[in-house]
């Protein structure tokens, strides 16, 4: 499983085509974390729920790209939120570029729910998120925030593990 990971992170650039953009490439990755972040309190939802916070382009890449596709078995629901107050415990918040003092009111948020977080902001795995994606010589990489993940209650698999940059960071 680790091997197979690690090759799909390593093509899967080269398999999109050449004019992909940065947030294709990240929608395409998205649901691949899935398989390997567990919750320890699995959510209740009937459908695998993926809740992106002020970024609508983002939603309209991940509502096109999961349209008729399932992740865990589970037909894909995407909501935009723009209020903090509106998340509730979908499977992965994807959290858009928004201030720091912004992000950190949604990470504190993150914790109290639970909460699978992902941003491809940059310092966003230091500041206490638990998955940050960047590109790296126009291949994606991601961050991993193992104290937070543990804090937040998620299980993510050694062969994630194993193919990431850990990073320790504030953990709210």
């Amino acid at each position: 499983m680790n091997i197979f990971f690690t090759l799909i992170i390593l093509i899967l650039p080269y398999m999109l085509s050449a004019s992909s953009s940065e947030s294709e490439i990240k929608v395409a990755i998205l649901g691949k974390f899935a398989h390997f972040v567990k919750h320890k309190t699995p959510t209740k939802n009937d459908n695998f729920v993926i809740t992106v916070f002020k970024d609508k382009n983002f939603v309209t890449l991940l509502q096109k790209k999961y349209a008729k596709k399932k992740i865990n078995k589970k037909n894909v629901e995407v909501n935009a939120i723009t209020e903090i107050s509106n998340i509730q415990r979908p499977d992965i918040l994807y959290i858009g570029d928004i201030p720091q003092e912004e992000q950190a009111k949604v990470i504190t948020t993150a914790y109290k729910h639970s909460l699978f977080s992902v941003s491809s902001q940059s310092g966003f795995a230091q500041r206490g998120g638990i998955l940050q994606l960047y590109f790296l010589s126009q291949k994606i990489r991601f961050k991993i925030n193992l104290t937070a993940a543990k804090k937040s209650n998620l299980k993510i698999s050694a062969s994630l593990l194993s193919i990431a940059t850990l990073v320790k960071g504030n953990q709210q």
